[in-house]
């Protein structure tokens, strides 16, 4: 019985950690897309948005997982994984819209794109850090 109760935690232990693992290489690739997003907007060059949004897009697309993103919350925050899922969703399609608006060189409906995808962001870290 010792036995089992040890494989089990061990299991959970190594879930844990791969959940973490994704949250934390997931949350720094976008990170990452999202500073060459902004210094794309900030130098007119588009070449580095579309560049930044493939981060971005991969990034989120790691922690979209509901079931992910519940295993790496703390217990006391589980209950807000809708959140993040919706924030997720929030993300992906502000990543379309500013790739429309590039596509039509409407760069400041791009550049609204970006900051309602930069609300998602600091809304759901808000909220869940508890900041």
């Amino acid at each position: 019985m010792k036995l089992t109760k040890i494989l089990i935690a061990g299991i959970l232990s190594v879930s844990f950690a791969s959940a973490n693992d994704a949250m934390t290489k997931s949350m720094n690739i976008m990170q990452q897309g999202i500073e060459q997003v902004q210094f794309g907007f900030i130098n007119n060059n588009e070449k580095m948005v579309r560049e930044g949004l493939v981060q971005i897009k991969k990034g989120n697309t790691m922690f979209s997982s509901e079931t992910l993103i519940k295993a790496a919350l703390p217990d006391d925050k589980k209950h807000m994984t809708n959140v993040a899922v919706n924030a997720s969703k929030r993300i992906t399609a502000d990543a379309t819209i500013i790739e429309l608006n590039l596509d039509d060189k409407a760069y400041t409906k791009a550049a609204e794109g970006y900051a309602d995808m930069m609300n998602a962001c600091s809304r759901c870290h808000g909220l869940i850090r508890s900041w």
